[in-house]
């Protein structure tokens, strides 16, 4: 459940990238243009405040990152899934929960929201609606946890362009070779053809031989991706209340991001960060996982039914 605790935040990460920038701060339930928020902390006495300035248009520029994140419907206790996931994540990181992350609205997740949004002067009674989803965005997209998935996102956004970089230049030689392979061809059927009109008296011209010769392939010193790669799969969900190929009990743990692979193209105990999902373990296999596909764990069967089946661009993060 550490790989759970530590990484459920990342589902903010593709919202996340090109969205930290030197912005105003939107702040919710604010009347008054410079209002101060409150960041507990570890040791008891010691805040941090965040200070920003509201805005009617700024608050509807982000209310599409916010329904990214949390979903545009209200949570409460007794709701599951991913967007209850993200919640406690962020209060954790806020200081506000101190439970385990698991996507499971319990009573101690009731009373780290209670906690919020009475530091907050949030009155939507312990329910997460749009005023505690906007506060808890504004506030955790400028701490030091989600500044460092955009750190890494960068990295992962600079590797990938130069991947497709080497990639183009790959194309390139590939396409001078064959127009070297087709020169060749057509300098011999040329020479044949003039060798086999002899008859008409005249004496056929010597052609020079052409051949072929491929360029050594020199060393690449455009820089390698390390460990991360992309890939595009067909991508499924599923149900287990068992355990998975890697020993992980799903009965005990159903809310753990999880999903089942191919070991040949992406080994097991890869972290793998799905859009729109965040990261998962791949912890499971399947008999019809052959490939470029993949099966990703849902705590309900309907969740995964809801899924269907999709075509996606994964990114393999080690």
């Amino acid at each position: 459940m550490n790989i759970i605790k530590r990484l459920t935040a990342v589902t903010s990460l593709m919202v996340l990238m090109g969205i930290l920038t030197p912005t105003t701060i939107v702040l919710a339930r604010t009347s008054s243009t410079n209002d101060s928020h409150i960041i507990k902390k570890d040791h008891p006495g010691t805040e941090s405040h965040a200070v920003g300035f509201a805005s009617n248009s700024l608050l509807t520029h982000h209310t599409d990152n916010i329904n990214t994140l949390f979903g545009s419907r209200l949570l409460h206790q007794g709701d599951s899934g991913p967007f209850v996931a993200t919640l406690q994540d962020e209060l954790r990181v806020l200081g506000y929960y101190d439970g385990q992350v698991n996507g499971s609205f319990d009573k101690r997740t009731t009373d780290a929201v209670q906690s919020f949004q009475s530091r907050q002067h949030i009155g939507e009674n312990s329910i997460a609606g749009p005023g505690t989803k906007t506060a808890l965005y504004n506030l955790y997209r400028h701490s030091d946890e989600a500044k460092a998935y955009l750190k890494k996102a960068k990295v992962i956004r600079e590797q990938e362009k130069e991947a497709k970089k080497a990639k183009a230049q790959k194309a390139a030689k590939a396409k001078a070779e064959q127009a070297a392979r087709k020169k060749v061809k057509t300098a011999r059927e040329e020479r044949k053809s003039k060798t086999s009109s002899g008859k008409t008296g005249h004496r056929t011209p010597a052609v020079e031989e052409l051949a072929y010769h491929p360029e050594q392939k020199k060393q690449d010193s455009s820089p390698r991706p390390s460990g991360q790669s992309s890939l595009t799969v067909v991508a499924t969900g599923y149900t287990l209340k068992g355990i998975t190929a890697t020993g992980m009990d799903l009965g005990k743990n159903s809310g753990a991001r999880v999903i089942a692979v191919d070991p040949r193209l992406i080994p097991l105990g890869s972290k793998v960060l799905i859009p729109g999902y965040g990261v998962y373990t791949a912890a499971d296999t399947g008999g019809k996982i052959k490939g470029k596909r993949i099966d990703i764990h849902f705590e309900t069967n309907q969740e995964a039914i809801n899924f269907g089946r999709r075509s996606m661009k994964i990114t393999i993060i080690d």
